[in-house]
């Protein structure tokens, strides 16, 4: 499994750490819930769980 995500808008592929970081929209929360944006036009990628689960 490759940790490589694709933009379908501007047909690029984006490695995780290249991706832009950002806040979740909606009732996610913020401090365990991250959304991964291309680089190069800024559309929502993932959205991924970074929070610790207790």
């Amino acid at each position: 499994m490759t940790d490589d995500l694709h933009c379908d808008t501007c047909e690029r592929d984006v490695t995780r750490e290249d991706a832009i970081r950002t806040k979740t929209m909606g009732d996610l929360d913020p401090t365990k819930w991250q959304s991964l944006c291309c680089p190069n036009c800024g559309r929502r990628l993932k959205t991924v769980f970074v929070g610790r689960e207790d």
